[in-house]
Parts: structure tokens; sequence; C-alpha cells
């Protein structure tokens, strides 16, 4: 599976946006994209302390998530959508990457992603 940082975006987004801190985020229901595909985007934002989500993983050995539900946004995760939230900041932040080669992490999204936003200031 592939880190998708519009699947990414998208499930922050859905997270801020909840209408009480009690919301529950299922991955059938960004339906634009494959559930495996949220599910495991969920995973990777939940491993790296930006949201709080329950999985349930399959025990068998083909790694399915067979159920994940994003529950809230951590501190880390409102930085990480304040800073790729704005599109015009996001197309310049995917666009510096593109033309690098450069895989996309989460911290250098961030860091650079500051710096995009820090020169739109000046």
């Amino acid at each position: 599976m592939k880190r998708n940082w519009e699947i990414i975006r998208e499930i922050l987004q859905q997270l801020e946006s909840a209408t009480t801190a009690n919301s529950v985020l299922n991955a059938k229901d960004l339906s634009n994209y494959p559930e495996q595909d949220v599910a495991y985007n969920m995973l990777l934002l939940h491993e790296g302390g930006y949201i709080k989500a329950d999985m349930l993983k399959s025990n068998m050995e083909d790694g399915q998530i067979l159920a994940a539900m994003a529950r809230q946004m951590t501190n880390a995760g409102h930085e990480l959508l304040d800073t790729i939230r704005n599109d015009t900041v996001w197309s310049k932040i995917v666009e510096s990457f593109q033309s690098k080669g450069i895989d996309m992490t989460f911290d250098l999204v961030i860091s650079n992603g500051r710096q995009i936003m820090q020169s739109l200031l000046s």
C-alpha cells in the first residue's frame, strides 16, 4: 500500500469539520477512494500521532484492515492540516516535491509547507 497525500488531506479536513469531539470517520465514508487505501492512510496518521483512531486488522498474513475509524485529530494533526489545507500552498508543496523527484514525508511536507507560507507572507 502507498501513502496517499490526497487521502491524508481529506481525512484531516473531514475530522476538522466534525460537529462534535465524539464524531467518528469510517474508512468507507470517503467514497471517492478505495476503503483499504483510506484505512491504510488512517493507520499511517494514527501511527504518526496525527490522529486518534481504532483499527481492526485481520489475523491473516494478508494484513487487511477490517475496520478503521478515525476519532479525532491531535495537536500535531491540526498543525499538519494548517500546513496543507490551503489549495495554493498545497499545490506549491506538491509541485516542489515533483520537480525535485523527492518523496513526500510528513516532516518534509510540514517543513516545506511552512517555508512556502512564509514566502507568501513576505
